[in-house]
C-alpha cells in the first residue's frame, strides 16, 4: 500500500521570545494524519522565509537541512522495514 508523506517546516509567530526569536516548527503528514515537532532551531521572525521553508541565516539552514535529511532517512526506513502499518 502507498502512503503520502509531507513536511512542512513553519515558525510559531505566536509564540516569540524576550531576545526576538521564535521556534522553528515541522508539521509531518502521512496519510492525513499530522504531528507537529519542535526542530529546537529559533529565528528571528523577519529572517524566516515561509514560501522556502527556511531562514536567511545558512548556519540555521545547515542544521534544518540535515533535521530533514534525519526525518526523511526515518521514514524510509520505516517503509523499508516494514515497520510502520502505513506500509
Amino acid at each position: 500500500m502507498r502512503s503520502t508523506y509531507k513536511q512542512l517546516y513553519y515558525i510559531n509567530r505566536s509564540k516569540i521570545k524576550a531576545d526576538g526569536t521564535t521556534a522553528i516548527m515541522c508539521r509531518v503528514t502521512i496519510d492525513g494524519k499530522a504531528t507537529v515537532l519542535s526542530t529546537g532551531l529559533f529565528c528571528r521572525p523577519d529572517e524566516w522565509n515561509s514560501k522556502k521553508g527556511e531562514t536567511n541565516n545558512s548556519r540555521i539552514n545547515g542544521m534544518l537541512n540535515d533535521y530533514k535529511n534525519r526525518i526523511d532517512d526515518t521514514y524510509n526506513s520505516l517503509l523499508k522495514n516494514k515497520w510502520c502499518h502505513y506500509c
